[in-house]
């Protein structure tokens, strides 16, 4: 050894070997992985933090003792370099008089003494790969299963990993009989859950593709073994003659087992009959090989699948292919049929010039922007499914690195000029452009913003501009914010139009440009509304600019007519002021109110009043001037400027550019005509104030009066102080009631409104799913309850209780984040229940509950929690051994282990075997002849190991957390053993046993209870207006006591709103937007309301009715949240048709199409059916 150098404690001494010495200590391949290892830290060297991370994998050492570690490896140095670490990690592990020197002078390592950290881990003795499991089960080489893995990611499900059976579908492309298919994805899927996984597709493809010849044919049987018993009944033989067309004379399969057949039996019937069998085990053979992505084993089986899959799907009705070049493919042909590789893919020949191509200045997010050669001919390429052009490239690579793909489509005569049906060889290329971003220096714009290309896409003609929208919004990552597309038309006069048919396709546009079909180029214009303003630049720009905006949907005939139609005008947007443009246009289509706004003289009556109300005055000029612009119908959109501005100048609340509540502003707007109204009223009949100083005067002398009479003197009181035509439109009557909840006496007030405050869905309970796992194990079953959000543990135990059966005295309740960990507990619980006492509110979002049948007769510390464990293994960068498993990971069901006085190691492993029974597979790969079971090597003759652990799972549960132990091994034998307070169980499992035995599918099984569909439908089912209202007149306790006449004492009052008598117009606020007290923040209630468009009848929610109807002439609808939403408006037009009305945005609508479950404000016109 070499010399050794010794500094004082203060600096963390200890005897260091020189790298030098240390190397001779380790072998090659252990030097290589630590230098490997080293080499991933980005500065050369190791901080503290990934020293502790690591080299010490993240243990929970105190903080002392790793500063002491840091700086004995950095030998007092701010990081750690090379030889620093070599020569440390090897004195510590491997040199007997650095290990002693180093416990002499720290004797909290003292444990190090009998069992130093390891250095590293041989990796056969840590890591066994799940390819190299997989090969030594199947027909596969190792190569192979991770060539498939590859393949499988791609075209598997990456929300489950799973290969679903549309995922399926999409792999296969078409090219197979659609029965074919899924009865070949039910024999994939041995368990029968709807999915796939990587084990099932790599044993299912070693069966059918590889290994003895009869074995791939046998395999086939399956495809008809509907019950799955791997034997064909009299019906399922049936159906297979039936589909393969077998002669009567030759349905001679033999049925060797109990009078069915075997897959042996129909092996060896297939083998002397094999015509008949033919197409189908090819098939099979194209599917995983070409779809699948295993790899033929032999140039002349490549050119065999080639050869008739292509013959095969050549005449399909596909709607994508891949071109390729014909010289290539000729070529391919020739080399593999003289025995010879082929040269990669090489479409070279029909690749096109970038000349004039937009890629070249901006990044293209379409996933192809490659050009064809202009004017090819039919012999130039050839087309081949997608699928194949997949494996291809699999198999052989392309020559050229970039432009090699060509993937068209295939579109019906609509899209071409002579009306066939065609490949589309030359798609569109749309240049995107956007605005620029500058602005003046104070913030403000008065000149419109320039256009810069942005980004380009070569797309489909046949795609519509939704589509293109959301490949924009993906791509260019825009998330879910406000953006649209506009047409750039140089030649309109107008400006750009606005794209806000989503359904239109770009053929469509394209051909309305009037270019010729070689151009194949368009311009759009990509919008983006900006956040903190919500300005749409282009609304913006067509305003400073003094242009119309137009849109798409008016140029079409069916909207064609809207132009000139008095009020179908949108209104430009230029800042957040959606709210201002939905509210104007409901607000507009209350008939005699815009009316009697549009004529001359009550405007000039209004004017001239005298009032100190300027602010009124000023805002109802603007409004009506606004109104006459928008029944002229001169214009397509109208800038509302001088309005805007005098909302600006006139209120306080409206002054900035920021989002506010449509109803708000109505209740603003409303206020404000009401109030110019009255003064013009009060100026042509000053009578009206003496009146009421003489009505003011009798209230005093009148004495108890009924409810009518108190109603009535209370409306005519408001009319003469309010009167205006806002008050004979809009405003009803609602009764207060305070009823004695003793004896039943009340009181009433009567007070006035102009809209209805509703309601509708934000109830004082929360919804929760818990599953409930019995010991016997059976499948569990999920239980839904409704619950108060202010219930707590015991809470939930008490009603699981009641609808599993279970005892509440034997259920815990458990809560798994997504990430499969249990919910902490308090470092002073001892017990790994969760106390009664502890909120439901206090689970992370997201989590899943689960509450466990506990053993019989066991006391609360009696039992554990055991929860499935693997640690993976990280074969490439460990440093210190003992933690190169660091990385845990934790899933399945958590399981109760009971632990009775005399509880013996093999008691607690026959245990968790019998609860995990279900989700065991006994029957290993039963159709793979290589297939070999995990537990034969197995001594103890189970596929995991039980060990103590900490609350978190991932370290031990008693040793010292110098001795990174990752948890001490229960013995699987007949002694008594001891398990200390507080310490779970975690089931380790050992790699073999968890990819073969485990079925994960199995575990995840559930079966629901009804209540899952009845509450799940009780809290987010749809509400309805009536429900709403009936909500509105519940009865609501006050606080405080109140004196009692009739008591002659204070008792609890019960407070009623009822709607004595509706108005003409009524506005219904439906209150989407409430506080949540317990999230200290503003939440919105998603929950459709459903009400009718026609005949609606108050009359059941009225004190008073009139026998009226009521017809919806308006509503505003509300999309996202309060401070980043959008309003739009739906409204009748003059000739009872129903527009859509999104800022400049005009299009007339079924009424079908009226989008009911945004709904925010609602406008109501009465109906007189009783005066009619």
């Amino acid at each position: 050894m070499g010399n050794t150098i010794l500094t004082g404690r203060s600096n963390a001494i200890a005897p260091i070997i020189s790298a030098e010495d240390a190397r001779a200590h380790i072998s090659d391949e252990e030097y290589r992985r630590i230098r490997q290892a080293f080499q991933r830290f980005k500065n050369g060297c190791i901080n503290y933090e990934e020293f502790c991370y690591h080299v010490l994998g993240g243990a929970q050492i105190p903080d002392d003792k790793r500063h002491l570690l840091f700086n004995f490896f950095s030998h007092g140095a701010e990081t750690i370099s090379f030889d620093n670490l070599l020569s440390s990690l090897v004195g510590l592990c491997r040199v007997e008089e650095v290990q002693s020197r180093f416990i002499e002078e720290y004797h909290e390592f003292a444990s190090w003494g009998l069992s130093p950290p390891k250095l590293t881990i041989p990796l056969n003795d840590s890591y066994i790969s799940f390819y190299e499991v997989m090969s030594y089960v199947t027909h596969l080489s190792v190569k192979e299963v991770i060539e498939l893995e590859k393949v499988f990611a791609t075209i598997s499900d990456r929300a489950v990993c799973k290969l679903t059976e549309e995922k399926w579908k999409q792999a296969l492309g078409g090219c197979f009989p659609i029965s074919y298919a899924e009865r070949l994805f039910a024999v994939f899927d041995e368990n029968r859950d709807g999915l796939i996984d990587f084990r099932e597709l790599v044993c299912t493809l070693s069966a059918l593709c590889r290994g003895p010849h009869p074995g791939r044919i046998s395999q086939l049987a399956r495809i008809w073994d509907v019950d799955c018993d791997k034997l064909l009944s009299d019906e399922e033989l049936s159906n297979m003659y039936k589909d393969l067309q077998v002669p009567i004379e030759h349905q001679t399969v033999t049925k060797s087992s109990n009078g069915k057949a075997a897959l042996v039996d129909f092996g060896i019937w297939a083998q002397e009959n094999e015509k008949y069998i033919a197409e189908y085990y090819s098939m099979a053979l194209q599917i995983g090989h070409i779809c699948l992505g295993l790899r033929p084993e032999s140039k002349k089986m490549e050119l065999e699948i080639v050869n008739e899959f292509e013959s095969r799907a050549s005449e399909l009705p596909l709607s994508e292919w891949n071109i390729v070049a014909a010289g290539w493919h000729s070529e391919f042909r020739t080399l593999l049929e003289s025995g010879k590789n082929p040269n990669p893919i090489d479409n070279s020949g029909i690749k096109g010039t970038r000349e004039d191509s937009w890629t070249s200045k901006v990044a293209c997010i379409s996933a192809e922007s490659a050009r064809l050669k202009p004017d090819l001919v039919p012999s130039d390429y050839i087309r081949v499914p997608v699928p194949l052009w997949k494996a291809w490239l699999r198999w052989h690579g392309c020559a050229l690195t970039i432009d090699s793909q060509f993937t068209r489509k295939y579109l019906d005569g609509d899209f071409f000029e002579d009306n066939k049906p065609a490949l589309e060889l030359y798609p569109l290329e749309i240049l995107l452009l956007g605005h620029d971003r500058k602005k003046s220096h104070d913030g403000t714009e008065t000149t419109p913003r320039s256009l810069t290309p942005w980004a380009c896409a070569q797309v489909s003609r046949s795609m519509t501009v939704d589509e293109l929208l959301s490949l924009c919004k993906t791509e260019l990552r825009l998330g879910d914010g406000d953006a649209r597309l506009w047409q750039v038309i140089k030649e309109n006069e107008e400006g750009n139009v606005l794209l806000d048919d989503g359904r239109q396709n770009l053929h469509q546009l394209y051909t309305a440009l009037g270019k010729t079909k070689k151009v194949n180029k368009m311009k759009l214009l990509l919008e983006v509304r900006e956040r903190g303003t919500g300005v749409w630049p282009e609304e913006l720009r067509a305003s400073l600019s003094g242009k119309q905006i137009t849109a798409a949907s008016t140029l079409s005939s069916s909207n064609a007519q809207l132009s000139g139609r008095p009020g179908a005008v949108g209104l430009v947007n230029y800042g957040n002021f959606c709210y201002r443009n939905a509210g104007i246009q409901c607000l507009a289509r209350v008939s005699p109110l815009t009316q009697y706004l549009l004529e001359d003289d009550h405007l000039e009556e209004i004017k001239k009043a005298n009032t100190r109300r300027r602010d009124a005055v000023e805002t109802t000029i603007e409004y009506a001037k606004l109104l006459r612009e928008m029944w002229a119908a001169k214009k397509k959109n109208i800038a509302p400027n001088d309005f805007n501005d005098a909302i600006r100048m006139n209120s306080d609340m409206f002054e900035c550019s920021e989002q506010h509540d449509c109803q708000e502003f109505v209740a603003f707007l409303i206020d404000q005509l009401h109030t110019s109204m009255y003064e013009a009223n009060k100026a042509r009949h000053p009578e009206l104030s003496v009146q009421k100083k003489k009505e003011s005067s009798k209230e005093e002398e009148e004495k108890e009066e009924t409810d009518e009479e108190k109603a009535e003197r209370s409306w005519t009181e408001y009319e003469k102080q309010n009167d205006s035509l806002v008050t004979d439109l809009f405003t009803g009557q609602l009764r207060s009631r305070l009823i004695c909840k003793t004896c039943q006496s009340s009181s009433s007030v009567f007070e006035p409104f102009t809209s209805l405050s509703l309601p509708i869905g934000f109830e004082d309970v929360d919804l929760y799913q818990v599953i409930v796992v019995h010991r016997d194990g059976r499948i569990p079953r999920r239980y839904g309850f409704r619950l108060s959000r202010d219930s707590k543990i015991g809470n939930l135990r008490e009603v699981v209780a009641s609808a599993s059966g279970i005892s509440k005295d034997h259920i815990t309740i458990q809560c798994m984040s997504s990430k499969g960990t249990l919910m902490s507990r308090s470092a002073t619980q001892r017990s790994s229940n969760l106390k009664d006492e502890l909120p439901l509110s206090s689970f992370p979002s997201g989590a899943r509950l689960y509450a466990l049948e506990l053993p019989e007769s066991t006391g609360e510390d009696e039992w554990r929690v055991a929860m499935h464990r693997k640690l993976q293994y990280n074969h490439e960068p460990h440093i210190l051994g003992s933690t190169a498993g660091f990385i845990v990971s934790r899933f399945g069901l958590p399981l109760i282990v009971g632990l009775d006085e005399n509880v013996s190691g093999r008691k607690l492993y026959e245990d968790v075997m019998y609860q995990m029974h279900r989700f065991m597979e006994h029957s290993v790969n039963s159709f793979s002849s290589r297939a070999h079971d995990p537990c034969e090597d197995d001594a103890s003759g189970f596929p995991f190991t039980l060990c103590l652990v900490d609350q978190n799972y991932e370290w031990c549960g008693q040793c010292p957390a110098l001795r990174f132990c990752r948890g001490c091994p229960i013995r699987p034998d007949e002694n008594k053993v001891f398990i200390p307070p507080n310490c779970p169980i975690a089931v380790d499992w050992l790699p073999i046993a968890l990819y073969l035995r485990y079925n994960h599918s199995q575990e995840q099984a559930c079966e629901d209870d009804p209540s899952v569909e009845e509450t799940w439908s009780r809290h987010f089912a749809p509400s309805s207006l009536e429900h709403c209202l009936e909500k509105f007149s519940c009865p609501e306790t006050l606080d405080a006591a109140i004196q009692c006449d009739r008591c002659e004492k204070k008792t609890m009052r019960d407070k009623v709103m009822t709607i004595w008598k509706l108005p003409k117009y009524i506005i219904i606020h439906l209150k989407r937007f409430e506080f949540l007290r317990e999230q200290g923040r503003m939440g919105k209630c998603k929950r459709t309301v459903n009400f009718p468009l026609q005949h609606f009848d108050p009359a059941p929610f009225v004190d008073k009715p009139d026998g009226n109807t009521y017809e919806c002439i308006a509503l505003a609808n509300h999309y996202g949240q309060l401070s980043c939403g959008h309003f739009i408006a739906y409204a009748k037009s003059n000739e009872d048709k129903w527009l859509l009305l999104n800022d400049c945005s005009v299009r007339e609508v079924s009424e079908e199409e009226v989008d009911k479950q945004g709904a925010y404000l609602l406008f109501y016109e009465r109906k007189d059916v009783k005066n009619s």
